[in-house]
This record gives C-alpha cells, sequence and structure tokens, in this order.
C-alpha cells in the first residue's frame, strides 16, 4: 500500500486541470527539501510564504535524494513523505507533490522545473530559497535556467547573514539581474532555532520533540522507532 492509500486528508497533487478549474491559481510557491523530518518552521515558512508572497498554493516536494545533503540515520523516502502528509493536513493552501521520490535518484530543481512548465505554463512558479542555498546555487545543476523558470525568493531567517551576491554573480554573471530580484523579495521570517539535524539528535538521546514538530509527526517518529539507531 502507498503512503497516499493510507492518508487521505491531504493526498492531493498538483494537476494542470487546476489551473482552468480555479483561475484564482497563478502564483504557485515551490518548497522542497529532504524534510528528514518536517517541523514548525518548515510550516512557518510556508505559511508565511503564502501570506506575504500573495501565492495561492504552496507545493511541498520532498526531494528522493538531495545531491549537495549528506545525511546521517536519513530514513526512508515513504515515512518523510507521510509526515509531510501529516504536517500539511488541513490547509487548503498546501500541496504535497510526490515527483521528485516517483522520480527517485537525486533530485535536481531544474528538472522538477521543467516539468512543472510543462504541465502548466500559465503558472508564475516563485522558487523559495535559503540563504544557504542561494550561496551556493552555482554549484547546482543548470542553475541559469532555474533563475528563468522560476522567480527565486530568499528565505531571510533572523539573524543569518545575507549571501554575497558579489561572489556569487562572479560564477553567474548572466543571472545578475535575477539574483538581485531574489534578495529584493525576501521572504521574511522570525529567527526559529529548529533544525531536522537538531530533531533527529534530540530523538536519538531520548529527549523531547514536543512542539518541535506537529504532535500527528511527532506522534509517527515515536510509533515507528524513526531517528534511533537501528530506525534507518
Amino acid at each position: 500500500m502507498r503512503p497516499t492509500d493510507r492518508l487521505s486528508g491531504n493526498s492531493e497533487k498538483w494537476e494542470p486541470s487546476t489551473v482552468t478549474e480555479n483561475s484564482d491559481i497563478r502564483r504557485v510557491g515551490i518548497w522542497g527539501g529532504t524534510f528528514d523530518p518536517v517541523h514548525i518552521g518548515h510550516l512557518l515558512i510556508a505559511q508565511q510564504a503564502l501570506e506575504q508572497l500573495n501565492l495561492q498554493r504552496i507545493l511541498w516536494i520532498p526531494a528522493a535524494t538531495a545531491p549537495h545533503v549528506q545525511l546521517k540515520n536519513a530514513v526512508d523516502s515513504n515515512h518523510r513523505l507521510q509526515m509531510v502528509q501529516l504536517a500539511t493536513a488541513g490547509n487548503p493552501g498546501f500541496i504535497v507533490d510526490q515527483r521528485e521520490l516517483r522520480r527517485g535518484g537525486n533530485s535536481y530543481t531544474v528538472e522538477t522545473l521543467a516539468e512543472l512548465h510543462a504541465e502548466s505554463p500559465s503558472i508564475e512558479w516563485i522558487l523559495l530559497i535559503g540563504a544557504d542555498s542561494l550561496s551556493n546555487l552555482s554549484q547546482w545543476r543548470e542553475p541559469t535556467r532555474i533563475c528563468q523558470m522560476a522567480q527565486l525568493v530568499v528565505v531571510a531567517r533572523g539573524g543569518q547573514s545575507p549571501p554575497d551576491l558579489g561572489l556569487l554573480n562572479q560564477f553567474l554573471p548572466e543571472t545578475k539581474s535575477l539574483l538581485q530580484l531574489a534578495m529584493d523579495h525576501q521572504l521574511k521570517i522570525p529567527q526559529i532555532e529548529i533544525s531536522s539535524t537538531d530533531i533527529r539528535q534530540r530523538v536519538l538521546q531520548g529527549r523531547s520533540i514536543r512542539y518541535m514538530v506537529p504532535a500527528a509527526v511527532e506522534a509517527y517518529i515515536r510509533a515507528h522507532g524513526l531517528y534511533r539507531d537501528d530506525a534507518s
């Protein structure tokens, strides 16, 4: 049985027909990551993006394998998917899209954007990207094409230093104006000291993660024994 067969609350996926059926859907945010596990900070960013950027939907896209992320005790993708579905259940603005998990292997943003563009060419795609990820954009696959297919918006967490655009422009001079636009349209997020890494470590040490993740996600982690020595 697939994860979506067991979960009905938010198993909706992105369908091109949604655009014609709901004419108000013209700006859609893309929020990708490993979500290992998804936590309150991820949810806050997505909700703030809906409100601050005037988006009609946020596509949550769990990665199969993130090329530039090395995880210890990484859990199976089905567990990560179910936790995202549990966390986003009940919010009509959130859609969990499984395309990268189904594709398997390394998950490249440029491939996902190309698919979304082909399916829904009239949509304005807004790619949410952390300041740390923007600093490393030159290492991504086809970064120039990414900037051409989506408007990048930097998630500016409180206390985090902005990326050095001068250095980045040396590697991607053709996207200088687009990168500056990303910095000009920052998403302002309060400083919240929560990370997936810390959550995994706390579980491993037997410490509480209450209020760091949604209650349903905490229960799922406990029920399946995730992030313990022999869980992965």
